[in-house]
């Protein structure tokens, strides 16, 4: 990349310089290789490839996102840049506008849900256009969601291998498991790669593990927590069922004396779940209660606490949850109550499930039983620069 380019792009996202890890991960795909991109939140993830935008004006860049929080954040930060860009997903109101406006060759950037690759209609829009760069963000979701939940994920690598000029495929995640580099590479069609590693510890973020004998002590670490960081911040407490959420709400408002008016919930049964996310995102209510899918990939800058109430499926899954907080490179912290019971639930939930699923239960339950830091531990299990 010249200095130049970099000066261009630089520019356009109204920042002083490039990361070292940006800088490595343009300069390859400028020169039409592949990449794979692993790095923290604050690396600057989607700067490396909203670049190619600026890079290719006059082509499409596609997004494949896992949710529409951050489809529509992307859009708001590509606005912001003056890059025109658009997104697909059910209710969008602008759907029918934007897939006019791709067909006319007048979008540079579109964010879209794998299960939206199938639509004819964005199809026939899509060929269009020359497609530069398709991007797979939040990666780790063709491994973790890439079976029985959401199938399309298995989809990718045909509709890139289908579209009619060979476009630069992008993978980033800020958690990805060693085994998972080759996967991900022959899912998507990757043509040999190049995996950059940027930095994966979070110094402002401090994780924390503590066992409870039963839900009581699991409550109080909870409650205490609350009240100590509650006044500091945003808090987003993880629950694994949709049940969990509720149990959680009624404990904080009946035993903790916290308002009902303060708390938001997001679970995939909510009818205004959109509308709980934009109050907790405003400040209107600073208390989030919430299943794993809230919040990815979204920049929510002062969250300070984050509870993952009960064992998560994977250390992958808990760090993605744990890094939500402290955005602002403010001192923030990530608590992670665990039990026995936890473990069990997770094991029958997965029972049907491939032995990767159940590999990273029994991962994550050795962490949390040993004496080793949980930040150490839970980075020592992702890719290194060389596997």
């Amino acid at each position: 990349m010249t200095n130049k380019q970099e000066k261009m792009i630089c520019n356009s996202f109204g920042i002083t310089k490039l990361k070292a890890f940006q800088k490595d991960v343009i300069t390859d795909l400028l020169k039409g290789k592949d990449v794979i991109g692993l790095a923290r939140t604050s690396e600057g993830k989607s700067i490396c490839f909203l670049s190619m935008v600026v890079m290719h004006p006059n082509d499409l860049l596609i997004g494949i996102l896992p949710t529409v929080a951050l489809m529509r954040d992307l859009v708001q930060r590509c606005g912001d840049s003056k890059i025109r860009a658009g997104c697909l997903y059910s209710g969008n109101r602008e759907n029918t506008t934007v897939i006019e406006r791709l067909t006319h060759r007048k979008l540079q950037a579109l964010f879209v849900a794998p299960e939206r690759l199938s639509d004819s209609r964005l199809w026939k829009a899509i060929q269009k256009n020359k497609v530069h760069t398709v991007v797979v963000d939040e990666v780790h979701c063709l491994t973790e969601w890439g079976s029985e939940f959401r199938p399309m994920y298995r989809n990718i690598g045909k509709f890139i291998k289908d579209l009619p000029h060979s476009p630069v495929v992008a993978a980033f995640s800020a958690t990805v498991m060693p085994d998972d580099i080759s996967y991900i590479a022959k899912s998507l069609r990757m043509k040999n790669p190049v995996v950059h590693i940027g930095k994966l510890k979070r110094s402002n973020l401090s994780l924390k593990k503590a066992f409870v004998k039963n839900d009581a002590a699991r409550y109080a670490k909870v409650r205490k927590a609350v009240q100590k960081y509650g006044s500091k911040g945003k808090v987003v407490i993880y629950c694994t069922r949709v049940c969990d959420v509720e149990d959680m709400h009624d404990f904080l408002i009946e035993d903790c004396d916290i308002s009902a008016s303060v708390i938001a919930l997001c679970h995939s049964r909510l009818s205004n779940r959109a509308e709980q996310e934009a109050r907790f995102r405003s400040g209107e209510v600073h208390i989030m209660i919430a299943t794993s899918a809230f919040g990815m990939g979204v920049n929510i800058s002062d969250i300070r606490l984050i509870i993952v109430s009960q064992l998560p499926f994977s250390a992958a899954s808990f760090y993605q949850m744990a890094g939500r907080a402290g955005r602002d490179r403010k001192r923030a912290k990530a608590l992670l109550p665990w039990n026995d019971a936890d473990f069990q639930m997770n094991l029958d939930i997965i029972s049907n499930t491939d032995e990767r699923a159940i590999d990273a239960v029994n991962e994550l339950y050795a962490i949390c039983e040993s004496s080793d830091d949980l930040h150490n531990a839970v980075i020592g299990c992702f890719a290194k620069e060389g596997e």
